[in-house]
């Protein structure tokens, strides 16, 4: 019998909430999650770090960050407050930058 997680999450079973239309956030996100990426990037290059050594001061690896990057992964408040930290930005500027763009963008 499966448990936990996979319980609920396997093929063939019905979902929980919504249905088989359902379409998940990071879908619905995802042009705003490409901007997010490009702050970032943005962000990183102007700090003059490599996006390798950035992961390595993170403790992740280099292909989790080039996902944040490139808008194919989420990221929660706390990472973005260690991405800022560890580029020794201010998260404010980050989101300031991510709000301007959300704005902007045609």
């Amino acid at each position: 019998m499966t448990k936990g997680w996979a319980a609920h999450h396997t093929t063939g079973m019905p979902a929980r909430h919504g249905g088989s239309d359902r379409v998940s956030t990071k879908t619905k996100l995802a042009a705003e999650l490409r901007i997010l990426g490009d702050v970032l990037t943005r962000v990183r290059e102007h700090a003059g770090v490599k996006q390798s050594d950035l992961a390595a001061r993170l403790g992740m690896p280099a292909s989790y960050l080039s996902k944040i990057e490139s808008g194919t992964r989420r990221l929660d408040v706390i990472e973005l407050v260690q991405i800022a930290e560890a580029l020794g930005v201010n998260a404010g500027e980050i989101v300031r930058q991510v709000t301007e763009a959300l704005r902007n963008r045609t």
